[in-house]
């Protein structure tokens, strides 16, 4: 389970131009975990 605060910060590294594999490493989550939550959260470029 990855809190709502965890999420935002996920999105907003993502949205600044981090690319996802960094921003796994920062949050500390496997990458198809930020992929998921950041199509949830509709920004995620493929």
């Amino acid at each position: 389970m990855v809190s709502e605060n965890t999420k935002e910060i996920v999105k907003n590294l993502y949205t600044s131009g981090i690319p996802e594999e960094f921003v796994a490493m920062q949050v500390d989550l496997e990458i198809p975990v930020v992929i998921q939550i950041l199509k949830e959260a509709g920004v995620y470029r493929e």
